[in-house]
């Protein structure tokens, strides 16, 4: 907000616009909608761009009904351990039961994930850094602070909602092809609604934890309790003890609402909306009766001291990356552990029905289902999407250097800009490289659980690990040239990488066109099969990234 000379010299300031109340910097509401900009545009590209791929990919892979059979046989004929991964078949032989059987909880996760992380800092982080104490010095109070910054998340929210429902009615509408493949209005909002329930239900916890311990914990607790929920839902029909757990979460109330599959249960959502809206409001009155960055510590293990080195660029970065690295990976880790643990299991599964084993080898051709490995490599492509993010995150970190102008006291000492650039950006690497560590073992025990070969699916993980890597020195560079949107060009890499990858073959497009996708250069490492032209390019980004950037950063003023 500005003000102009003969204003201030009457000591009257200009009104703020309506327009700048809104989206802007008129109030707490406007400036966090603007601040959650980037955040809309990527979550907008991934449940609205997503829904639309799945949907126009599905009718191209299955245009037959002969071939949406053999999806029905292969849905029902894969037991309750698969289901405990996939859910409950329920009409996949249409293009709605398809997408809720295989692609419903993951809507939900991405959607969860972002909500947990925005809401976690809402309030948290600024509390913690100081700068909420300028904005409360102001004549807005705690509470009206914290209730605008809960509303512009609600509203960017409720947009959302809104885009998922009209792109799995308009994916339905623009792509079906066979009876059945139509998605009625009610079912696309119900289960847009749903997904956004959810969301909220553990955004709401994140965000009432976060005021208590902080948004690392609060986040993580949260980020936790979201997937062992999942989990504990898709094995409570074969394994009866976890009914119990299952039933405490919003995954166990909502377990029969499958709008898209045409199964509606809407009861369900209304505890989903009473959870998020008691914790929500817990979160605020938290806010409101503690003192601002007053957390209480939870007992952990600490990391060793030379882990938090402050001896220069490489050190300071990697031990400030440490814990974020940590965090990524051992979150993907536990999936993978688990998926590892049951693929065996799977896997003995097909290879004893040959009828089985054909119809998984006439969908997925280049898959091998027999083999514990094989069945891995189906779950890569969502692996990589997570990563991706991980890899965001971190470069978020490394930008924020500049962009909250600590680099400005850095170089006031004998260093230089580039310097600065490539050696904190090793940091990130050296971190990425410990993350790719943590889900490598944990994948190793997961295997080694279920009998399977634990060499090639631990090994298989590095290519997280090197896409990862690559990501971040695409991150280096547009960093070097603007530090502000080093995250965004990343997240913006992952979103079309991973849309490219899914797309590009089911719709039979070019080759050349699923060529520009890093992912679909890396082979099947999960069964040993590496691409060494996709790992030599995953190489030259890191670095190349990496010299990019310091260079880049040596030609321009700090902060621009």
């Amino acid at each position: 907000m500005t003000a102009r000379a003969d204003d201030l010299r009457s000591g009257t300031a200009r009104p703020a616009s309506a327009w700048s109340r809104v989206y802007g910097f008129g109030s707490v509401y406007a400036k966090s909608l603007r601040d959650s900009r980037l955040a809309f545009l990527v979550m907008a590209g991934l449940l609205g761009g997503v829904m639309l791929a799945v949907g126009s990919a599905i009718p191209t892979v299955f245009p037959t009904e002969a071939s949406r059979a053999q999806v029905v046989r292969l849905a029902n004929d894969l037991g309750t351990v698969a289901s405990g991964i996939a859910g409950r078949p329920v009409n996949v032989g249409t293009l709605g039961g398809y997408i809720q059987w295989k692609y419903g909880p993951v809507f939900a996760i991405i959607a969860a994930l972002w909500s947990i992380l925005a809401l976690s800092g809402a309030l948290a982080t600024e509390a913690r850094r100081g700068s909420l104490e300028l904005v409360a010095v102001a004549p807005l109070g705690k509470r009206r602070i914290a209730v605008e910054k809960l509303a512009a998340h609600l509203t960017v929210m409720v947009v959302l909602v809104v885009i998922l429902a009209v792109a799995a009615w308009l994916a339905a509408a623009a792509f079906g092809t066979l009876p059945g493949d139509a998605i009625p209005v009610a079912a696309a909002v119900g289960y847009a609604l749903w997904v956004g329930l959810m969301a909220l239900a553990f955004g709401g916890l994140a965000f009432s934890l976060a005021q208590l311990f902080g948004r690392g914990p609060g986040a993580g607790i949260a980020g936790a309790l979201l997937f062992v929920g999942w989990i504990m839902n898709g094995y409570a029909v074969s394994i009866p003890a976890l009914a119990a757990v299952a039933e405490l979460t919003p995954w166990g109330w909502t377990a029969n609402h499958l709008p898209l599959a045409g199964e509606t249960d809407w009861l369900s959502l209304l505890p989903v909306a009473l959870a998020a809206a008691v914790l929500l409001a817990a979160g605020v009155e938290l806010f409101v009766r503690r003192d601002l960055g007053a957390t209480i510590s939870i007992p952990t293990p600490h990391l060793p001291t030379v882990a938090l080195g402050v001896k220069g660029p490489i050190g300071r970065s990697f031990g400030d990356r440490l814990p974020v690295a940590l965090s990524w990976g051992i979150g993907v880790g536990l999936f993978g552990l688990v998926m590892a643990a049951v693929s065996r299991t799977i896997a003995d599964e097909v290879a004893k029905a040959p009828d089985l084993a054909q119809t998984f080898h006439s969908i997925f051709p280049t898959f091998d289902a027999t083999s514990a490995g094989g069945f891995l490599q189906l779950l890569v492509q969502l692996m990589f999407i997570v990563v991706g993010f991980a890899a965001v995150t971190l470069v978020a970190g490394w930008a924020s250097d500049e962009t909250s102008g600590r680099l400005e006291l850095l170089l006031s000492t004998p260093l230089d800009r580039a310097g600065w650039a490539m050696r904190s950006a090793v940091g990130v690497l050296v971190a990425i490289a410990v993350m790719t560590l943590v889900m490598a073992t944990l994948v190793a025990f997961g295997a080694a659980s279920a009998g399977s070969d634990i060499a090639r699916p631990a090994l298989g993980t590095l290519s997280l690990g090197l896409y990862a890597a690559a990501l971040a020195g695409i991150g280096f560079a547009a960093g070097g040239i603007r530090a502000s949107i080093a995250a965004e060009v990343v997240a913006i890499v992952v979103i079309a990488t991973y849309l490219v990858d899914l797309l590009a073959p089911a719709l039979k497009l070019p080759d050349w066109v699923h060529q520009l996708a890093l992912t679909a250069h890396m082979g099947q490492p999960m069964v040993g099969i590496w691409d060494w032209a996709g790992i030599a390019a995953c190489a030259v980004l890191a670095i190349g990234g990496l010299v990019v950037g310091g260079l880049a950063v040596r030609r321009r003023d700090i902060g621009r």
